[in-house]
């Protein structure tokens, strides 16, 4: 089984509308649930390759969304900044912390709630024992309402209904995982990467410029297999909402019915898992909508992100954990593959410490498709004018012109322009007649003649074969940090250039600049 890290960065103000009990404002999620990544995925499949209403007869489309092998887990917030090595998570419900916040304490080891400390909750970036809290940003939007057919057309409503919308602001990052079987694991993998090249659009109000979002697909790993220390307390921490297939009306209850499914799962005779006599934990409801079917779910009662439930075993060993793991990262419960019901191992934590994200953290700025395409077009046409002149420089201090006629060289500013690539205008220029050849070979750059330049025959080098064309650019010393900086930025090919482009840049300002002196020295006779 992998796990496959997806990034998503806002662009524009994302409206993922809840349930609430307020009419005139439509509450946000503060993170990207599953079933949001899920459905965009599959709608632009279904979009890019038109597959219509007959999308489940496509084997690709089955395999990744059908099939229960790939599970898309929700996307957490992490803030403003991509921070590396912190994982987003919601706080487990366990955490207590003091008035002041500068104390932490994780209660799941059984010890009693002191006085002047308060539940957490919210989500957080975590690494080891220090816990990092994050701030989403989010702002109120008033709009008009325009709920009826006349209304839409009028752009308002005379009845002067309003509403608001609460909205996640935009350049914050949300960091999410899918999970996907061993068999298709590539081939998921190759298609959220061909995805992530364009930007996505999510959430509520697409068609007014709401929800317009970046996707960077990152590592493919195997999954993370949790380690136990027998001497402390096991717990079932829900990373994602559970929901149960069954009715319950009891967290205990639910709890039981957990383990006996996970011991179903572990078809082993010697060892059962039993729930334990602690949980920390909250419910909540779950509904939904379908599109294809344009019918709401029915309203299902959840166990919450973040709640932990206690269980027992025997013999405790790697295989074990190992075997847990796997169901737990395979998910339990309805919904499985909107990322749902998605448990981890967790144990007491000690230690704790609570920071606010500063500057002493290594952040990795990430940088977009768009912006790297365009920042490689710049740097290219900056390298073109380096080529052209190069070719000016040539040919002001190391030509010498026998021959007057400017008509071979007008052909080969034809094929330079043209679509050619290099070999291909080299074979054309050796097949020229006797007199275009003479005509080249009565033109000199030092002691080679045109033709020989041109074709690279009898073991010439082309003019500019020594150059490499980054030093060109680099004036001082600062130039040269930042044009390192580039490299790592953008990418260790971003100053090479192509072969074919370098050749025609170069003799087409060769050859225009070698019009222009001919032109001069016929006036001068």
């Amino acid at each position: 089984m992998k796990q496959i890290e997806y990034l998503i960065k806002t662009l524009s103000p994302i409206v993922l509308a809840e349930k609430n009990n307020d009419s005139t404002l439509y509450n946000t999620k503060k993170y990207i649930a599953g079933s949001i990544f899920r459905g965009m995925l599959a709608g632009k499949f279904i979009k890019d390759k038109n597959l219509g209403d007959k999308a489940h007869q496509n084997q690709e489309f089955y395999d990744i969304f059908l099939a229960n092998k790939v599970r898309f887990l929700p996307a957490y917030p992490i803030g403003k900044n991509i921070i590396d090595n912190l994982e987003p998570y919601i706080l487990p419900l366990s955490l207590m912390k003091n008035k002041k916040g500068t104390i932490i304490k994780d209660i799941s080891d059984g010890e009693k709630i002191e006085t002047g400390f308060k539940k957490m909750t919210g989500f957080a970036l975590k690494k080891g024992n220090d816990i990092y809290k994050v701030n989403i940003d989010i702002q109120i939007e008033f709009h008009m309402s325009r709920n009826g057919e006349k209304s839409r057309i009028l752009g308002s409503d005379k009845e002067g209904k309003v509403f608001n919308y609460e909205y996640i602001e935009p350049h914050q990052y949300f960091k999410g995982y899918v999970i996907v079987d061993d068999d298709i694991a590539d081939n998921v993998y190759t298609y959220l990467q061909k995805t992530a090249k364009d930007n996505i659009y999510i959430g509520r109000s697409r068609s007014v410029q709401y929800g317009k979002c970046s996707l960077d697909i990152l590592a493919m790993k195997s999954i993370f297999i949790d380690k136990l220390n027998k001497d402390k307390k096991f717990y079932l921490y829900a990373y994602t909402p559970y929901i149960p297939t069954e009715q319950w009306n009891r967290v205990d209850n639910l709890a039981e019915n957990l383990c006996e499914k996970i011991n179903k799962k572990l078809s082993r005779d010697d060892i059962k898992i039993q729930k334990g006599d602690l949980i920390y934990a909250t419910t909540e409801e779950y509904s939904g909508y379908v599109g294809v079917w344009h019918l709401r779910r029915e309203r299902k009662m959840a166990l919450s992100a973040g709640s932990m439930i206690e269980f027992r075993a025997d013999n405790i060993d790697d295989n074990l954990i190992e075997k847990l793991n796997e169901i737990l990262y395979t998910g339990l419960g309805d919904r499985k593959e909107e990322g749902f019901g998605q448990f981890r191992l967790m144990q007491p934590m000690q230690g704790l410490s609570f920071k606010e994200l500063d500057e002493n953290i290594k952040v990795n700025t990430q940088i977009c498709d768009e912006v790297k395409k365009q920042a490689k077009q710049i740097i290219k046409q900056r390298i073109f004018e380096e080529i052209k002149k190069q070719a000016v420089n040539d040919l002001e201090n190391k030509a010498k012109f026998i021959s007057k006629s400017k008509t071979t060289l007008n052909r080969i500013e034809d094929l330079v322009n043209s679509n050619k690539t290099k070999q291909q205008i080299q074979k054309e220029i050796q097949d020229f007649n006797k007199s275009a050849k003479d005509n080249l070979e009565n033109m000199f750059l030092n002691k080679d003649n045109f033709l020989e330049v041109l074709t690279e025959d009898k073991n010439v080098k082309l003019p500019y074969s020594n150059i490499e064309w980054k030093n060109s650019l680099i004036v001082n010393k600062e130039d040269l940090k930042i044009l390192q900086d580039m490299e790592k930025d953008l990418g260790k090919d971003i100053f090479v250039i192509n072969k074919d482009d370098e050749y025609k840049q170069y003799f087409l300002w060769f050859v225009r600049h070698a019009k222009k002196i001919i032109s001069k020295k016929n006036k001068e006779v």
